[in-house]
């Protein structure tokens, strides 16, 4: 199969080559090819003809030869063989060699037992092999019981098996062994006249080719020429001269119309060109004078975010500082004597507070991601550990809505890894407090599996799933936008500043990893954030470690 392959794409790339080389030949060479490739073929085609139909007819007569010598050897062994007396067959095949094409015969009685036989000494070889093709145990039931002929030949020679008949009942089979020297003598007679046929016609083409492709080349070589000459000195006041009346004339005439026209139009065109020089002049001018003004403006709007960027950092920077101070001091005086009343004005203090420090941690992480200045940290820690301390760290708040919050890791990821664990602790606590945000009743599920886990490095998926109130299409496309928020039921739907999603989708980018949302309205909503992690260690987990 690989060497037909071989052979197809030879050909295929010899074609490729020969079209090539027929491409850059001239009109001359082309005409005189074609007519020449024409006659070729059209001789091989009536060739090839003649010569299956001498082979068909050659075959044929052999094997018409072939029943004529075994009906006559039947008819008059037949008596012989029913009497038993294979002497006299014996003398009959003798008179085979003056038959010079054949080379073995045999008779055999009705049990298949060879009763009289004939071979030439000349050619033992050529016998031995012809024998050994025809006498195989396959054919066995020929020379036994066989009722009707059988022929065989191959490219060596030619074979008739003969059932002999006496009163309708079959009373041996006579066999005739014959070569294919006739048939090869006159093939080669035809092959040799068709081998000199064609000689004779390429050498007759050629003669013709030259005379019948002049008018065609001729008016086309000197067309072309005139068309070099127009094109290398601009001289379009030239005409061709026609010659004939056929396409070719016409092609003439549309040529000289054609220099004609451009004649015409190059004199109105160079009454236009100060002009376009002139208006090309000034568009460049203009051109250049808003390029600057583009530059200008891009410069200042790069200012103007930089200051953004700097203020939103500086200013979230400052308000952290009091606020911590303020949360401090808060929870020393939770620890004072207070009322119940004033327990609860404690409280609230408390949780408004760390509300503010995560929204100002969010304006702040996003400003210097948006200024490119967010550099990821490497340390090493445990993976599972870490999902399952965000899930313990929300689990009170999934509590407070009444909604089950479900941890499901496999034993397969437990794995200390290399990478920023507090950026993805931050991506954890923002996936599934959105999901317990959007989420009114039922469950959050959350996921961690190893796709792939080699020695030094694998795949982990984590998943978020919930029950919530779910997205529609265009809200999924809208779901990572900076400031997006999204209308829901609940407690807690509309709060926040729409970052948190987004600063998500940055942080999954810059560890090089993969976010994607699925989620059905009224069927809640499934993130899935994978994250190609370096592995450090394999932790193995003790009897209820998990």
């Amino acid at each position: 199969m690989l060497e037909i392959v071989s052979l197809i794409r030879l050909v295929f790339l010899f074609g490729c080559l020969v079209i090539q080389f027929f491409k850059d030949l001239s009109i001359k060479v082309k005409l005189t090819l074609v007519i020449m490739l024409s006659s070729f073929v059209l001789l091989v085609i009536i060739s090839s003809i003649v010569l299956v139909t001498e082979i068909y007819t050659i075959r044929t007569t052999l094997t018409q030869e072939m029943r004529v010598l075994a009906s006559s050897l039947s008819e008059n062994s037949r008596q012989s063989l029913v009497l038993g007396k294979y002497s006299e067959i014996d003398t009959l095949f003798a008179s085979l060699i003056h038959q010079n094409n054949i080379h073995a015969a045999y008779f055999f009685d009705s049990d298949g037992v060879p009763v009289a036989e004939y071979l030439q000494q000349h050619d033992s070889r050529f016998v031995l092999q012809a024998l050994q093709s025809d006498f195989k145990e396959a054919h066995k039931s020929f020379w036994i019981d066989s009722t009707a002929e059988k022929l065989f030949s191959d490219f060596k020679h030619f074979s008739l098996f003969t059932p002999v008949f006496y009163d309708g009942r079959r009373i041996g089979t006579l066999y005739l062994l014959s070569d294919l020297n006739r048939i090869y003598g006159h093939l080669s007679v035809v092959i040799f006249g068709m081998i000199f046929s064609l000689m004779v016609m390429i050498f007759l083409s050629w003669l013709l080719a030259g005379r019948l492709q002049k008018p065609v080349s001729d008016p086309l070589l000197q067309l072309a020429g005139l068309m070099e000459d127009v094109s290398q000195n601009k001289n379009y006041s030239v005409r061709a001269e026609k010659v004939n009346g056929d396409e070719i004339g016409t092609l003439v005439e549309g040529f000289n119309r054609m220099l004609k026209q451009i004649e015409l139009h190059q004199a109105s065109l160079a009454g236009h060109q100060l002009y376009l020089e002139q208006t090309v002049s000034d568009r460049t001018a203009e051109l250049r004078t808003a390029v600057t003004a583009l530059e200008q403006a891009r410069q200042q709007a790069d200012t103007a975010n930089e200051a953004k960027s700097h203020f939103l950092s500086r200013m979230t920077h400052e308000l952290r500082t009091p606020l911590i101070g303020v949360l401090g001091m808060n929870e020393l005086l939770t620890r004072t004597s207070l009322t119940v009343q004033q327990q609860e004005l404690v409280n609230t203090v408390q949780k408004s507070g760390e509300q503010l420090l995560y929204l100002i941690s969010d304006v702040l992480d996003f400003s210097r991601i948006e200024a490119g200045k967010l550099q990821l940290e490497s340390s090493v820690f445990d993976l599972l550990q870490v999902v399952q301390d965000v899930g313990d760290l929300l689990s009170l708040q999934a509590q407070t809505k009444e909604l089950s919050l479900l941890i499901d890791i496999p034993s397969n990821v437990t794995w200390k890894v290399k990478a920023d664990e507090t950026r993805i602790r931050q991506i954890l606590v923002n996936l599934i407090g959105n999901s317990i945000k959007f989420t009114s009743k039922g469950s959050i599920s959350v996921s961690l599996n190893c796709l792939k886990c080699s020695d030094s490095n694998g795949t982990f998926v984590f998943e978020v799933t919930d029950s919530g109130i779910g997205m529609s299409a265009e809200v999924k496309q809208q779901i990572f936008d900076v400031f997006y928020q999204v209308d829901g039921t609940g407690a807690g739907a509309k709060s926040g500043t729409g970052l948190g999603l987004a600063i998500v989708k940055q942080l999954v980018d810059l560890m090089g990893g993969e976010l994607n949302l699925f989620s059905t309205p009224g069927q809640g909503s499934r993130f899935q954030v994978t994250v190609d992690l370096p592995l450090v260690e394999e932790i193995v987990l003790q009897k209820g470690d998990c």
